[in-house]
């Protein structure tokens, strides 16, 4: 459903009148509302996966819902390597500088 509304900007604080499709409106104030959230980047990351995951964008055939779910989660499971890999190599460093101090 197309509505006007009038849109304030939220770095400027102007406004204007615009047609906006309601749904889209949702979905930017959803990604915003994440994104400005006290989460860690990494909890960010994960939240607007599941939210896209989660996101309905029209009837997809079977095999081609399981593409792209599979691509996603090669993303996110990138995302939680190189997270885990940053994590292995600050304790590893923390133990050698520990050794190495004695």
């Amino acid at each position: 459903m197309v509505k006007n509304k009038v849109i304030q900007c939220p770095h400027c604080g102007k406004s204007s009148s615009e047609m906006v499709e309601e749904e889209e409106f949702k979905h930017a104030e959803k990604i915003s509302k994440i994104l400005k959230s006290n989460k860690t980047a990494y909890e960010k990351k994960i939240a607007l996966f599941n939210w896209l995951k989660s996101l309905d964008v029209g009837k997809l055939q079977s095999e081609e819902d399981q593409r792209v779910n599979s691509l996603l989660l090669s993303r996110l499971y990138n995302e939680l390597a190189k997270q885990s890999i940053k994590e292995y190599k600050k304790k590893t460093a923390e133990i050698f500088s520990k050794e190495n101090g004695k």
